[in-house]
């Protein structure tokens, strides 16, 4: 009874130290475990940022080319969009002449009016004996530049240069006001033929005060 767990013991001994000489002999290269766990993880992290790298490289790339593809029609497209503003320039200068044209002529137009009504009624006064002085100040607020004005909304009710256009959107509402801005530089309009203060009257007198009867606005 005692051979037979001797000779158990004896080979589980054996086996023992067996492992045991297998676990010395695997035991440097077990060690390196960690390392290699580390040294792989490093390996795979360079992998995967190379990967990264060659296609944001790749991206880059056909994004360049693609920008330089559309580039090349900037050229054809700016020259379109320049004559496109050149001839709207060109036409809004031309619509603002039109209008300071036809207020020259309502100019005279109202000097006429104005002449016709003064003399008008300065046969009138006469007529009842009474002063003249002080007619034409009355009958030049009703004219001038306001009259003229106003016989220019008469002729075309709303007139605006930009009228019709789409200004909803911001750039086109920009691309307009920069075009304006350089056609229709902000000038005053053409003066009228009648001035508030018709000629002769000395500066800081009434028409009562005055000795003599104003002389009639000058052309």
């Amino acid at each position: 009874m005692v051979n037979g767990f001797d000779d158990d013991l004896q080979e589980r001994l054996q086996q023992a130290e067996s492992a045991e000489r297998e676990m010395q002999r695997l035991q440097p290269l077990a060690s390196e475990a960690p390392q290699l766990r580390l040294q792989k993880a490093k390996a795979q992290r360079e992998q995967e940022r190379q990967r990264t790298k060659e296609d944001a490289l790749t991206k880059a790339r056909n994004a360049v080319q693609s920008a330089a593809d559309k580039q090349n029609r900037v050229p054809d497209l700016l020259s379109q969009a320049a004559r496109a503003v050149i001839e709207l320039y060109t036409l809004l200068k031309d619509v603002d002449s039109s209008r300071r044209q036809a207020m020259e002529a309502l100019a005279i137009a109202d000097r006429v009016d104005y002449d016709i009504e003064l003399e008008e009624g300065e046969e009138h006064e006469r007529s009842l004996d009474r002063d003249t002085r002080g007619l034409a100040y009355a009958l030049a607020a009703r004219h001038g530049d306001a009259r003229v004005k106003e016989l220019l909304e008469e002729c075309d009710p709303g007139f605006s240069l930009l009228r019709g256009c789409n200004l909803d959107e911001p750039l086109y509402r920009d691309v307009a006001n920069f075009v304006v801005r350089h056609a229709v530089p902000k000038e005053d309009p053409p003066s009228g033929l009648i001035s508030q203060t018709p000629a002769g009257a000395p500066n800081g007198m009434s028409p009562e005060q005055e000795s003599e009867e104003p002389s009639r606005p000058d052309f």
